[in-house]
């Protein structure tokens, strides 16, 4: 017994040592493997959460940067684009033969949408003559046989758009599709911080020429402009106040200021009065110009 005890009290430590490295080990390889790790399944594919990360860092910025915030809507493209190379394979079609890397996946679908929807699509003569009575003032008044190849080509697209919308929509109610909705949660980033309401009263009270942006994390146009703003906030410290204001949740705010498109930069100067504003993507040097205008030195 004595002996025993003696050996235990090296083979206990030893045996734990190796119990975490085998855990560890697991973690590492297989449960914090993004390439292991189930973002969704389609039909007993999988997308990984590595495959997730790699489409969406082809993405160019801003646009990447707001997919990663709101990565469901991305998902739910990847998971279409599965569910119809899964069809388009199912039926044997090829993709043509010049394609070359991801443009064979885009080929391929093309030609299933080619062969199940586009081609059935029929446009009759009643239908042309329709639309060519609603819109003949439009059309200079031209005979009909001189417009009726270009209003035959719109009816062909209108319809393709919603008939290839109903085609997905079906292949997708067919398909098994599962969605870790924990995980998604989990690689979801965080939006960026903007500025509160109370932010905004301080600093048109500082004294100093305000920029206020008012735009939203979801428009694009805003976030081209956020590292420029983020510049100007940093050179101008202590000279003028530079602010991004939401305007959905300050819906107050927009209303006040009359803001009906985003983004809409506002310049106001060190009495708090407007003195320019401007609607859209803006360049630094210009921005950087009207705020000296407004007063910062």
């Amino acid at each position: 017994m004595g002996k025993l005890s003696k050996h235990l009290k090296w083979i206990l430590p030893v045996l734990g040592v190796l119990v975490a490295a085998v855990g560890f080990g697991y973690l590492k390889f297989f449960a914090w493997n993004p390439e292991r790790q189930k973002l969704a399944v389609i039909n007993e594919r999988i997308i990984t959460v590595a495959q997730f990360e790699r489409e969406v860092n082809k993405i160019p910025a801003p646009f990447q940067e707001v997919l990663k915030e709101e990565p469901a809507q991305f998902l739910e493209q990847m998971i279409l684009k599965e569910v119809l190379l899964q069809e388009a394979r199912r039926q044997g079609l090829k993709s043509d033969p010049t394609a070359l890397g991801e443009d064979r996946d885009l080929s391929l679908i093309q030609n299933l949408l080619k062969k199940e929807v586009l081609d059935k699509i029929q446009v009759s003569p009643q239908e042309v003559q329709e639309v060519y009575q609603q819109h003949r003032e439009q059309m200079g008044k031209k005979p009909l046989s001189e417009v009726s190849p270009m209003i035959e080509g719109a009816i062909r697209e209108v319809k393709g758009k919603e008939k290839t919308e109903e085609y997905v929509a079906s292949l997708k109610n067919k398909a098994k599709i599962e969605i870790d909705e924990s995980r998604l949660k989990e690689i979801s980033a965080a939006p960026p911080d903007t500025n509160t309401k109370e932010d905004f009263s301080r600093a048109m009270k500082s004294g100093k020429p305000v920029l206020v942006d008012f735009g939203a994390n979801s428009c694009m146009p805003c976030r081209q402009i956020r590292p420029i703003l983020k510049e100007l906030e940093k050179e101008y410290t202590g000279k003028a106040e530079v602010l991004i204001i939401d305007v959905y949740k300050y819906k107050d705010l927009a209303t006040e200021h009359r803001v009906s498109l985003i983004p809409t930069l506002i310049f106001f100067d060190k009495a708090g009065k407007e003195v320019f504003r401007h609607v859209g993507a803006w360049d630094k040097e210009s921005i950087a110009g009207k705020l000296k205008e407004a007063g910062a030195a």
